[in-house]
């Protein structure tokens, strides 16, 4: 099975759906998502962040 990870943009926010196998990220305190090391916006070369599961509603639609 081949999960992909929506990854967003933090300086453009466009989302990037990105396999999970490829994927290496931390933790930061102060910000709520994992943020993505190895792999930046092919847009604007900005820092990305794993919002959830591909194709899953994003927690920040959840009311």
């Amino acid at each position: 099975m081949n999960l992909k990870m929506e990854c967003m943009c933090l300086q453009c926010g466009i989302s990037h759906y990105i396999p999970l196998e490829d994927l290496s990220t931390e933790v930061t305190s102060g910000f709520e998502y994992p943020i993505v090391v190895n792999i930046f916006c092919n847009r604007c070369g900005g820092m990305l962040f794993v919002v959830g599961k591909e194709g899953d509603q994003p927690r920040y639609l959840v009311s």
